[in-house]
């Protein structure tokens, strides 16, 4: 091995250490500042970290919603385990010799929108565009016919929850419907976990965790007030 490899192999393993202990070191500082922050507090601000994100990158939502009022939302995800990840791979791998690997297929989990407006509550779905694909409404009806669940935080769940923070809960709604209930995943901070684009749920911005988080929880909670068999307990007043 020339000595110009071996450079250049030490050269890369000191960046990837320097990039690791960046990294550390901004996680440390955020779980520090998460310790000293009143979340409870933050909830006063509610309105303003919603606005900001309804006027920005979630800007798509009120002309989706078409003058109806958005009381609260959250991200959703397919209810998606490991198992079902490893299924799909076997299945893209099947479908790729079918065309003698002429024709590559990766099965994509797409962002999904939960709405809740007065009564009901709407689930955005979009496509690999990042357009919406699907819109449905569940009304009062529906939604007493629904079902929560705190999810154990395990596997890829517990992966990205953690990131934001020791404190972040994941649960699994039934929403029912005229056929099988849809059931997906969602936490108390606006989180994907099967989304073409995870760099939010990585970042390192503590302050938009902070407002992700109580986006999340306001929602959580007006779907709770409003629908006493969607309350779940642990949320920010």
């Amino acid at each position: 091995m020339s000595s110009s490899v071996i450079f250049i192999i030490v050269f890369m393993i000191v960046i990837y250490g320097g990039i690791f202990y960046f990294m550390q070191l901004k996680k440390k500082k955020q779980k520090e500042m998460f310790q000293n922050t009143d979340f409870n507090a933050e909830m006063r601000n509610v309105l303003t970290y919603k606005n900001k994100f309804l006027n920005s990158e979630l800007s798509f939502l009120p002309k989706q919603m078409e003058g109806k009022p958005i009381d609260a939302f959250n991200y959703a995800n397919m209810n998606y385990s490991t198992k079902d990840s490893i299924k799909d791979g076997i299945k893209d791998s099947l479908k790729g010799m079918a065309t003698l690997g002429t024709v590559r297929f990766h099965t994509v989990q797409t962002p999904k929108y939960f709405i809740l407006s007065g009564a009901d509550l709407h689930l955005l779905d979009t496509d690999t565009e990042g357009e919406i694909s699907n819109h449905l409404v569940f009304d009062a009806a529906r939604l007493r016919a629904s079902s929560i669940s705190e999810v154990p935080l395990e596997g890829v769940i517990k992966a990205f929850a953690k990131q934001k923070g020791d404190d972040v809960k994941a649960y699994r709604i039934s929403l029912a419907t005229d056929a099988s209930p849809i059931e997906l995943i969602m936490f108390s901070a606006l989180l994907f976990t099967y989304a073409n684009t995870n760099a939010s749920a990585f970042s390192l911005n503590v302050q938009k965790n902070i407002e992700e988080i109580v986006i999340a929880n306001d929602f959580l909670k007006k779907l709770g007030e409003r629908y006493p068999n969607l309350k779940v307990s642990g949320l920010l007043n």
